[in-house]
């Protein structure tokens, strides 16, 4: 007979056993509580019934017993005395075997476990650590996962809240989290990092003040290559138990700490060794590859040998040594240590593709961190779909915070309030501890991305910080120009690497392949790669894994561009792994299992397995669990190339699928439907369009205006798609447009969209396309003397279509004309409009409409015998864009207010009212406006072209 109370009771004989009723499962529950001993009738009575027992309750519990009885032995004779409910003394005993309890095999399990892993804590203290037998391991871990498979739920749920039920919960509940525990140290000790931190990330969710917890968690994310992580998750303990307790961290969590900042090599995993000195092979072969570090995969250990182990045989904590590159190291140690003592500095290391740039901050990292300092990174990404501001999530992330959305509402300076926010977490952080942030491949990043890195560079005064950005000799683009113009004036170090030198680059080769190159060899390795550490790594790999050197470099075709080195790594592949690694090729250079499966076509488990040889080939690299990275972005664009464009899009339909019901992936969903082919045209823009709405919640305008400009050549493969769609797409776009300050792609957008509104024969839509132009204008669209014969074509076809009487479109209507009439009508043609105009909006009673009425008039009636008129406009505009707390309103009227101030000579006013506008735009980051603002000093100066 079993019984199991680690969960809603249970009996086992030979089946499952019928307990009764919910009193009877009771019973058995308080019987198994006393672990064999005698139960008076009293106690059980309070058990079950507490202070609250029915009217002849002997007579009951009678009942319930001999019920029980029946159950539990069926074949029992009539007469013949008990054997499992026995009878004894004054009360009633359950009799089992000591095997018959699942709380005594549970406690007999997990303390035998827990002797046996006496002394094998990951967590150093300072003395040597003994290295455990892997049989012995294996045995603690066995004897761990069955004792936690016992339970089933919460013990002696049926007793409820019986204070001798809630104690003796509480005593196994300690006795399950501590084999818990001692499970993660066996798992630890068999090298199961990644797995290890995953399963300890919940538990210290679930039990946020176990110590013990936290500190395994921390050693499992340093051994997986995730330092940051680990000084991070400690951080939030600290916080916590200051918070919630009151206290400081225990002795093992404070040294714990100190022992990663140090990097301690007591933290270092060592596998467990057999009795016979053999190494034991219970870890996790994927483990090694997640401690790869920044610059990829671990290199291949050399051949066996029998003497002594070669050199090479040492693990290395990256990818190659750091050779050649000494007095680069040197500079960026010495700015490290200005840093460090309170001034900020910037410094940014250039060069071609798989140069060492990451190699290279990769070495000043683990300096930084070997001297307390706290290390963040923010990798660009070169997949299109990545989102804005994708690197400083990853930094606000290391930090414990998320990106800050929608500060303070939609209008343009709200973009500018985030960065801010973003700059603000990181000063902060830097007034607290050194901070070294680190921001890889520039030349990939967005340009929202690149402007907080501009508003860092120009406002960071004061902090223990050291800025290192790096990007590709060559990289273009006016927003990276402007953030190496930033760099420049606050004289960042400019680090440019080169190839590396012979004696450098044998260094790197010998340390790969395991035997070193001689001196004809190495000359020649550095003429085909010229000093390329990537190039040199990728030769020293072949060489390696059993190639001839002197073979590869006599070769007629060298592979000089590295993809035939690539092509000859895959070509000794499994069919099966070549295949998943292009369709992960097509989801980007960093891929999860979930989505490359998705993309395969094939279950996680098989895409794991298929992924095996690619990861002990060192072209793929494992960054976390279910996580992983093509080791270069040259092995993905190998491989991408590799498929034709027909299956290319049928693999970008299928990750699209996968992505597309998850939140927070519209950018990659966006990205991939685009690019699945004409026959998922219609999935496409609406994916485009969704994803551009994100992009303007981060502000993100420029890349808000590309992916509605993609939504629209998509929209017109769409057979399904209606012209009331692309109305709508287009209008969308134009005003992306006028949040970018781009008004000439604002003026295109809105006459595509007027063009539809005709098809549709829609006055309504007509009026909106046309007017939109207008709306929020520092001046005219139209360059000076030229006016827009279309546009104003179509508002007068407007006026003469709108129904008659008042109304907001025709009113806007009226303004918008006015203004495109001022270089073709005089000005007592234009005043009639603009009176007209307002008399309606002031009919019409909305404030809304009268703020973006006044500054049109004032634009449409710009001529110095309107200087009184356009004062009283401007004047308008200013109080109620204050009202309504539209800030870009108040900026443009401000503005208009300061120049018609100066052509009435009220110069003390003008000065008054152009620094607040230079104020406010130049806190909302708005230029043109910003540009507004300086016109009263060009028009003091003479300068005729001020207006414009």
């Amino acid at each position: 007979m079993r019984i199991a109370v680690l969960g809603p009771v249970e009996a086992h004989r030979d089946a499952p056993v019928d307990l009764g009723t919910r009193k009877q499962r009771a019973l058995v529950a308080a019987l198994a509580l006393h672990r064999g001993r005698p139960v008076p009738v009293d106690t059980l009575v309070d058990l079950l019934w507490r202070d609250a027992p029915p009217p002849g309750v002997a007579g009951t519990l009678q009942a319930y017993v001999a019920g029980l009885r029946r159950g539990l032995e069926p074949d029992r004779p009539a007469r013949a005395p008990a054997t499992v409910l026995i009878t004894r003394g004054p009360g009633y005993a359950l009799q089992l075997e000591p095997a018959g309890l699942d709380v005594a095999v549970f406690e007999d399990l997990a303390g035998e476990a827990h002797r046996a892993l006496a002394g094998a804590s990951s967590i150093p203290d300072g003395a040597p650590a003994p290295r455990p037998d892997p049989a012995a391991l294996d045995d603690a871990a066995g004897r761990l996962a069955a004792a936690l498979a016992l339970w089933r739920g919460a013990p002696f749920v049926e007793l409820e809240d019986a204070p001798a039920a809630l104690a003796e919960r509480a005593r196994l509940e300690e006795l399950r989290l501590l084999a818990v525990e001692d499970l993660a140290v066996a798992h630890l000790a068999q090298g199961r990092h990644s797995a290890v931190a995953a399963e300890l990330e919940a538990l210290t969710a679930a039990h946020p003040l176990r110590e013990r917890l936290w500190s395994l968690r921390a050693v499992a994310l340093t051994r997986a290559g995730r330092q940051a992580d680990a000084l991070a998750a400690l951080r939030q303990v600290r916080d916590l138990l200051a918070d919630e307790l009151g206290l400081e961290p225990g002795p093992e969590l404070r040294h714990l700490t100190t022992a990663i900042l140090r990097q301690d090599p007591a933290l270092a995993w060592r596998p467990p060794r057999a009795a016979n000195g053999t190494t034991g092979s219970t870890a996790d072969a994927r483990t090694r590859h997640a401690t790869a570090g920044l610059a990829g995969p671990a290199a291949p250990a050399p051949p066996a040998a029998s003497g002594p182990a070669p050199a090479a045989a040492t693990p290395l904590p990256h990818a190659w040594p750091l050779a050649g590159r000494d007095h680069e190291l040197t500079a960026l140690r010495d700015l490290l240590a200005r840093a460090e003592a309170g001034t900020p500095a910037f410094a940014v290391v250039t060069g071609e593709p798989g140069i060492g740039k990451s190699r290279l901050v990769a070495e000043l990292a683990g300096h930084a961190r070997a001297r307390g300092g706290r290390v963040l990174v923010g990798r660009c990404s070169q997949d299109d779909g990545a989102p804005p501001l994708y690197p400083w999530a990853a930094v606000l992330r290391d930090m414990g915070q998320e990106l800050p959305l929608g500060v303070g509402g939609e209008d343009e300076g709200a973009a500018f309030r985030t960065w801010e926010r973003i700059v603000a977490a990181l000063t902060t952080a830097a007034a607290e501890d050194p901070v070294l942030l680190v921001l890889d491949d520039l030349h990939w990043a967005d340009p929202a991305s690149l402007r907080v890195l501009r508003l860092l560079g120009e406002t960071v005064e004061q902090g223990r910080l050291l800025v290192v950005a790096t990007w590709r000799e060559g990289a273009t683009g006016e927003p990276l120009a402007a953030v190496a113009e930033t760099l420049a004036r606050r004289h960042a170090l400019r680090l440019h690497l080169h190839g590396l030198e012979r004696d450098a680059a044998a260094a790197v080769v010998t340390a790969v392949a395991g035997t070193a190159p001689g001196p004809a060899a190495t000359a020649a390795l550095c003429e085909r790669t010229g000093g390329n550490p990537f190039f040199l790594v990728e030769y020293a790999r072949l060489a390696g894994e059993g190639g001839d050197l002197a073979a590869l470099l006599a070769e007629p075709d060298p592979p000089a561009a590295v993809r035939d080195v690539l092509r000859r790594r895959l070509d000794r592949l499994p069919q099966a792994t070549v295949t998943a690694l292009r369709a992960a090729a097509v989801v980007g250079r960093r891929f999860v299992l979930a989505t490359a499966a998705a993309a395969a076509g094939t279950a996680e488990d098989d895409l794991l397995d298929a992924l095996e040889p690619a990861l002990a080939a060192g072209l793929v690299r494992e960054e976390d669990v279910d996580a992983f990275a093509f080791a270069h972005a040259l092995v993905r664009d190998t491989l991408w190339a590799a498929l034709p464009a027909s299956r290319r899009a049928r693999v970008h339909a299928r990750v699209a699928a996968h992505l597309e019901p998850t939140p927070g992936h519209e950018s990659q969903t966006a990205h991939h439907w685009l690019r699945a082919g004409p026959g998922h045209a219609g999935r496409a823009w609406r994916a485009a369009v969704a994803a551009a709405a994100v992009a303007r919640r981060l502000h993100a305008h420029d890349d808000a205006v590309g992916l509605l400009r993609a939504a629209l050549e998509a929209l017109a493969a769409d057979p399904a798609a209606t012209a009331r769609d692309r109305y709508a797409l287009l209008m969308t776009l134009a005003e992306a447009h006028r949040w970018a300050a781009d008004w000439v792609g604002l003026a295109a957008a809105s006459r595509d969209a007027a063009a539809v509104a005709d098809e549709l024969d829609d006055v309504e839509l007509l009026a909106r396309a046309a007017c939109a132009p207008t709306t929020g204008a520092l001046w005219q669209l139209a360059e000076a003397g030229m006016v827009s014969t279309l546009a104003v074509a179509t508002l007068r076809r407007v006026l003469v279509a709108l129904p008659p009487g008042d109304g907001a479109p025709r009113c806007r209507a009226m303004l918008s004309l006015a203004a495109e009439l001022y270089y073709a009508a005089d000005v007592p043609e234009r005043r009639e409009l603009v009176e007209g105009a307002l008399a309606m909006a002031r009919r019409l009673g909305d404030d809304a409409l009268l703020l973006d009425a006044h500054p049109i008039a004032y634009i449409a009636l710009w001529h110095p015998a309107t200087r009184q008129d356009r004062l009283g406009y401007a004047t308008a505009a200013a109080g109620l864009a204050e009202r309504l707390g539209d800030d870009r309103a108040l900026v443009v009227a401000l503005c208009l207010l300061a120049v018609v101030q100066g052509e009435l000579g009220l110069v003390a006013e003008m000065w008054v009212t152009a620094a607040q506008a230079r104020e406010h735009a130049t806190r909302l980051r708005l230029p043109f406006p910003a540009a507004g603002a300086r016109q009263p000093r060009a028009a003091l100066a003479g300068d005729g072209r001020a207006v414009r």
